[in-house]
């Protein structure tokens, strides 16, 4: 099998995405990559970001391979988790503390210490079936109240969607104690209808 169809098969195995890093694990030469760029076989979406000239770029998908430590917070770790009715105008990140900052541009960064950057964490797919990074619904749940995020009617949709997704009101009341929010959120651990 050539060096050309190794990454295109691998390509098809990640829903039509390589990155230079993956090319360098397979030990596949990135002078490929350049090549079939050249020839129109694959697109350059980002630096070291390939992708099929079939597939529909997914900005969040193609931030978390540049990216690779950030996680999704604010209204956009709601839209992946289906907690809001609202389009996505912005996105924001959260990263380490001692991340380096400097090269994103293209979106809001937030710099966190270690329990508010694992706090929470798991993989959301995007609108497109890609995974990355974001924060669970309880997380999101106490964000919201600790940073005053949303108006009323938002806050009404953020809860009840939550409430139709099954909140874990135990890793809820966890959270909100972590993260000293839980005087702002005890109506919902009251309530738990």
């Amino acid at each position: 099998m050539s060096y050309e169809q190794k990454i295109i098969e691998q390509m098809q195995i990640n829903n039509g995405y390589i990155t230079n890093k993956m090319t360098r694990d397979l030990e596949i030469p990135s002078i490929y990559l350049t090549r079939m760029t050249k020839e129109d076989e694959i697109l350059n979406v980002s630096r070291g970001i390939y992708i099929l000239p079939n597939i529909i770029e997914d900005e969040l998908y193609i931030n978390y391979l540049r990216y690779s430590k950030i996680v999704y917070t604010g209204n956009t770790a709601l839209v992946l988790n289906e907690m809001s009715n609202r389009s996505l105008k912005s996105i924001e990140a959260n990263v380490p503390s001692n991340y380096n900052t400097h090269r994103i541009e293209s979106f809001v960064v937030n710099r966190v210490n270690d329990i508010q950057y694992s706090l929470g964490k798991t993989f959301k797919e995007t609108e497109y079936g890609n995974l990355v990074p974001t924060y669970d619904k309880e997380r999101m749940l106490c964000d919201v109240f600790l940073h005053d995020i949303l108006d009323n009617e938002a806050l009404n949709y953020a809860i009840q969607a939550a409430k139709k997704q099954d909140i874990n009101y135990e890793q809820l009341y966890n959270y909100a104690c972590i993260l000293d929010v839980y005087d702002k959120i005890k109506f919902l651990l009251e309530i738990r209808v």
